[in-house]
This record gives structure tokens, C-alpha cells and sequence, in this order.
């Protein structure tokens, strides 16, 4: 009996090759150049996001304000239209920062009032804690309620020749007022704004509204 030639194990075909992933711009050449690789320290992390402009705001420019302040100086202002504007003109004229550059007889005279009415403003935003006179015609908005952004210039270091300039951060500058022994305590302890419920009446309207009390008493007595 002639001995039959053992088969050969059918081989099943070789699963087809994964198709190539999808292209993404870290594998176009040159896309990991040194020059785009950024070492942190560890425990740090960092997001690439694309720049941030400003071209839908009037003139370019914008300010971060934030919501609930928005509404208080709505409530807390009332019945004081002159704190209500001053108020507003300094967070619109502010510089990146939060710094206005104004004297009181300039603030007097875009807002159209007297300057003691400014002056009276001034110091009920002062005794809140809004804002804080750092010198003569400059004052300083409080961060945590109104903020630009942008570059500020800062100190030159020994042996520069000319000033350099920092970005604006709002956890820094918030440390910096805490830090600093010349700006009023309510200023730099500014955690929450008082209830516009609970606010006193002015006194010149309590004065205002007592002498046209006398005067209608006299004129029926």
C-alpha cells in the first residue's frame, strides 16, 4: 500500500493590517520640535488654548466685573445716583490693574456735579471698601470686584535700563493689597459687600426730609 503524502495544515490568512490613525497635527513633521516643548515642574500641568481678543467690545476695550457686584451697586445705590455714576466712571476709566488716574475735581467734571458731592462719594465707597485712594489722584479698584487686564509696568531690577512690564493676575495683585499696611483694613479685608437692605439713610436727606417736616408743621400750625 503506497503511503499517501501527509496535507499541509491549512494556514488561515493573516488578519489585515490596522488602518492608519487618523491624521492629528502632533504627527505632521516637525510638529515635536524642541522648540515646542515646554518642561514643568512636576505637579504642575498646562492648557494650549488659542489667544483671547477683544474686537466685539466697543474700542476693543473690555473689564471683568463680577455679576453680583453688578446687581449690588444697582440695590445698594438707590437713592444715591451720584455714587451710582461715580462708581461706574471709575471702573470704565480704569488702567489695566484696576488703578484710575483722576482727581476729584476731574471726576467732578465729567460726572457734571459739585466736588463735594464727589468727595462724599468717595468716602462712602472707601468706608465699603470699593475702592482706596493709593495718592493723590490715584485710586484703586477693588480686584474682586471689578478688573482690566493687560500689562502693568513694574520696577526696573538692577541693571536694567529700561521698565519692564507684567501681566495682570488677580491672585497676586489680591495679595499684594493684603500685604500692604498702607491701604485702609476694609480695603484689604474685602471678603463680601453689606446688605443694601440695611443700608442707613443719607444723612443730608434725613436732614432734608426733617426740615421739609418743620416747614409743613409751621405752615399748618
Amino acid at each position: 500500500m503506497t503511503a499517501q503524502p501527509k496535507k499541509q495544515p491549512r494556514r488561515r490568512p493573516a488578519p489585515s493590517a490596522l488602518p492608519p490613525p487618523p491624521p492629528s497635527a502632533f504627527r505632521q513633521p516637525g510638529a515635536l520640535r524642541r522648540a515646542n516643548v515646554v518642561n514643568l515642574p512636576d505637579g504642575y500641568r498646562a492648557a494650549v488654548e488659542p489667544p483671547v481678543t477683544s474686537d466685539g467690545f466697543l474700542d476693543g476695550d473690555f473689564v471683568m466685573d463680577s455679576q453680583v457686584f453688578l446687581c449690588w451697586l444697582a440695590d445698594y445705590y438707590r437713592d444715591d445716583i451720584v455714587s451710582l455714576r461715580l462708581v461706574v466712571r471709575m471702573m470704565g476709566m480704569q488702567k489695566p490693574g484696576g488703578a484710575v488716574q483722576a482727581t476729584q475735581v476731574r471726576l467732578a467734571e465729567l460726572l457734571g456735579v459739585r466736588q463735594s458731592q464727589i468727595s462724599r462719594s468717595l468716602k462712602e465707597a472707601g468706608r465699603i471698601g470699593l475702592v482706596a485712594r493709593v495718592k493723590p489722584g490715584v485710586y484703586q479698584l477693588h480686584p474682586r470686584l471689578s478688573l482690566k487686564g493687560g500689562r502693568v509696568p513694574v520696577e526696573p531690577e538692577p541693571g536694567m535700563k529700561t521698565q519692564g512690564t507684567m501681566k495682570v493676575d488677580q491672585l497676586a495683585l489680591l495679595d499684594d493689597i493684603a500685604d500692604n499696611p498702607n491701604l485702609p483694613e476694609v480695603f484689604r479685608e474685602l471678603r463680601e459687600l453689606p446688605d443694601p437692605a440695611e443700608k442707613p439713610p443719607r444723612e443730608d436727606k434725613v436732614r432734608a426730609q426733617t426740615r421739609r417736616a418743620r416747614k409743613t408743621k409751621d405752615g399748618t400750625s
